[in-house]
């Protein structure tokens, strides 16, 4: 962030000194990224697979609950070794579920990398997006005023809805009630809830990866 800072501030001087050399524009990488006919898509691709671990998940929850249930209503008629045996199901059902969480949810994990399976070709896309526009119109930076380092921009540097404009192109716009909500740009979701997630960009949230299932002793 401070390199890039210093480098902005360079340009500005740089400006002042050769002013008919410098051509400055900027876009709002968020606002291209959430208004993209791509991104609904995108989400509710991502949404089905993660609902469909968080499912197998749940499924494993409830098995491991009803087990300890029936351990209950079993544990005064049955031997201590058959408790043992019992009580080492549940065990082992707890440790079956810990690492379907781990595989699907933890870093690196499934949901992971079919995140960035889903959004790397846009963010691709956006940057060959901007790199044809700089190089076609002789611009010498495009900033994103997304990342929080510019304090000042006209509105006649803008460059988003040309982006947009030129993303879009080529596909349709979602339905009203499409939802266009693109998974990372929200806030963090666990397994088993229905909120949506953040940390585009870095890929900050866990996806739940600290729901823990606890070995209860029956």
């Amino acid at each position: 962030m401070k390199k890039l800072s210093i480098i902005i501030l360079a340009l500005i001087v740089a400006a002042g000194v050769y002013a008919q050399n410098v051509k400055l524009g900027w876009v709002n990488t968020d606002r291209v990224l959430v208004d993209s006919n791509e991104a609904a898509e995108i989400a509710r691709l991502f949404q089905l697979d993660r609902q469909n671990w968080s499912n197998q998940i749940r499924a494993l929850d409830e098995e491991i609950k009803q087990m300890e249930r029936d351990f209950e209503i079993r544990r005064l008629s049955i031997s201590e070794a058959n408790k043992r045996e019992l009580q080492g199901q549940i065990t082992s059902k707890k440790e079956e579920a810990g690492r379907l969480l781990e595989e699907y949810f933890g870093e690196n994990g499934r949901a992971e990398q079919r995140y960035r399976e889903l959004i790397d070709p846009l963010t691709k896309k956006i940057h060959d997006i901007i790199t044809k526009i700089a190089e076609d119109e002789k611009y010498t930076m495009i900033l994103d005023v997304s990342m929080g380092v510019v304090l000042y921009a006209a509105p006649s540097i803008d460059l988003t809805e040309q982006i947009l404009q030129e993303l879009n192109k080529d596909t349709i716009q979602p339905g009203e009630d499409a939802d266009k909500t693109i998974p990372g740009m929200e806030e963090s979701k666990d397994p088993f809830a229905d909120k949506p997630m953040e940390g585009f960009g870095g890929f900050t949230d866990d996806f739940g990866g600290d729901e823990k299932f606890e070995d209860k002793k029956p």
